[in-house]
């Protein structure tokens, strides 16, 4: 009896738990990301798109999520003409990897803006990544968050073309080997 009881209320506990959590879909065209890429003269700039994604949230509180990045879409918007260059074989490979994936793991959520873990993939690289969101809208139909200035270091994904680290005659021909990446997020029921 004592046995059936312990079990009742273990049920239960999980039940509450997993009720309390929502799965948001994400609006992968009210979503944006945005990258800027430095050189030593100057940079570019450009977009790239959501293909799919969702959030989970316990109490408004982002706990989780999976986005998958469509490659396909990247775009350098100040110089068009390098769109192809950061799709071959020099940078991202796109005919081989046409997409890219984060999965949040785990969040901090003791402070006012969460610190989301996860695991970035990107030509079949996984490297754990780190940063700070502000959720700017969190009721009951959905949520709505951003991220700015989260730095990918691209020889973590094997992308050394014109990095200084590996080839040093470069002069003022190179690339930094961070990029930044500004995200907002529209999510949905």
């Amino acid at each position: 009896m004592k046995k059936t009881i312990l079990l009742v209320a273990f049920l239960s506990v999980i039940t509450a738990t997993m009720a309390q959590r929502t799965n948001l879909i994400i609006d992968t065209k009210a979503s944006t990301v945005h990258w800027t890429a430095k050189k030593v003269v100057g940079g570019h700039e450009g977009t790239i798109n959501l293909k799919s994604g969702s959030l989970q949230t316990d109490k408004g509180k982002i706990v989780g999520g999976e986005f998958i990045i469509d490659m396909n879409s990247l775009a350098c918007t100040d110089a068009p003409k390098l769109t192809g260059h950061l799709k071959n074989e020099d940078f991202f490979n796109v005919p081989e990897y046409s997409t890219a994936k984060l999965v949040i793991t785990k969040v901090d959520n003791s402070k006012a803006n969460p610190v989301l873990h996860g695991n970035l993939t990107i030509k079949d690289k996984t490297k754990a990544i780190s940063f700070p969101a502000k959720v700017t809208k969190s009721d009951g139909s959905g949520l709505e968050a951003e991220a700015m200035g989260i730095k990918i270091n691209r020889l973590d994904f094997d992308i050394k073309y014109r990095s200084a680290s590996f080839f040093a005659d470069l002069g003022n021909r190179a690339i930094e080997d961070e990029f930044t990446l500004d995200v907002k997020i529209k999510a949905k029921k």
